[in-house]
């Protein structure tokens, strides 16, 4: 009998950092999943300064009310609310931003090495402005990898700068949550 018990305990142990890290991962998923591919859109071009502030507050309202949803099925603590709404809107807007950027024949690639963005990385944060040394340092990796910059619209580099911005606040407010 008390062996069985120890087994169960043990069988606990082992499962339980799984369990955890599924509903993190469910949780941080949430408003990805739960938000349509029209708002993603929206949200997206929004990023790259389309529209103007009133459609952006209606985008962020509309957001918000995804977020909330997420919020309440999944018990994040109102302290880190703040934290969830913008590492939710800094993913939508990569997301959709990796695929503006394929679309256009490049890769985020150069930029996340150059930044150093990721689970380890320095993830610089670019929530103001890029310095001068940060989008020169940007654009020699995109020269570094084969890409003549001269044919690049600026359209497309708009949507790279972007891209950074999404990408610094996305690694931030991600090590920030505590799930």
């Amino acid at each position: 009998m008390l062996k069985s018990l120890l087994a169960g305990a043990a069988l606990l142990l082992v499962a339980a950092p799984g369990a955890a890290a599924a509903q993190a991962g469910a949780a941080l998923d949430c408003v990805v999943q739960a938000t349509d591919a029209d708002l993603k859109a929206s949200i997206g071009n929004a990023m790259t300064g389309a529209g103007d502030d009133a459609s952006r507050e209606a985008l962020f309202k509309r957001l918000a009310a995804v977020v909330d949803g997420c919020i309440g099925r999944h018990g994040i603590a109102d302290a880190q609310k703040g934290d969830y709404f913008d590492y939710s809107l800094a993913r939508i807007s990569r997301e959709w931003l990796i695929g503006e950027l394929t679309r256009s024949k490049l890769s985020n690639l150069p930029v996340d090495k150059v930044l150093d963005f990721g689970p380890d990385g320095a993830n610089p944060d670019l929530s103001a402005d890029m310095t001068d040394d940060q989008i020169g340092a940007i654009v020699q990796a995109y020269t570094d990898a084969g890409i003549d910059i001269e044919t690049i619209d600026q359209t497309v580099w708009e949507k790279v700068g972007a891209y950074a911005a999404a990408t610094s606040i996305y690694w931030n407010k991600r090590k920030a949550l505590p799930f």
